[in-house]
């Protein structure tokens, strides 16, 4: 009996150490530009906090390239690498990671 009660306790417990967070895919853009996102974080997170902490924690190494951004959504744009895209796809303030690409005009490209 015990060791059944034992089992069912460690089953409730368990999920509590866990990481709920599950990364989040990365949307694909039709044409990427090569290395280059767009991260929307979620509502309530400072975008300054957040970019100061990931450069802090070392999340951001190097030099990373922000190039953008925007009052109007709470996000920024970039260059990061592969292991940078990695981290801000598992970091609970992130809401959605998007691939920057080219869009066109409905006729397609300009000639």
């Amino acid at each position: 009996m015990f060791p059944k009660i034992l089992a069912i306790l460690a089953l409730c417990i368990l999920p509590a150490f866990s990481d709920p967070h599950t990364p989040i895919e990365v949307h694909k853009a039709k044409e990427p530009t090569d290395g280059r996102y767009i991260v929307i974080l979620k509502d309530g997170i400072s975008r300054r906090d957040h970019i100061n902490s990931l450069s802090r924690r070392g999340i951001l190494s190097g030099n990373p390239s922000i190039t953008h951004e925007w009052d109007v959504i709470n996000g920024f744009g970039g260059s990061f690498s592969t292991s940078e895209i990695e981290s801000l796809r598992s970091n609970p303030d992130v809401l959605s990671i998007e691939e920057d690409g080219r869009i066109y005009p409905q006729g397609g490209p300009l000639q």
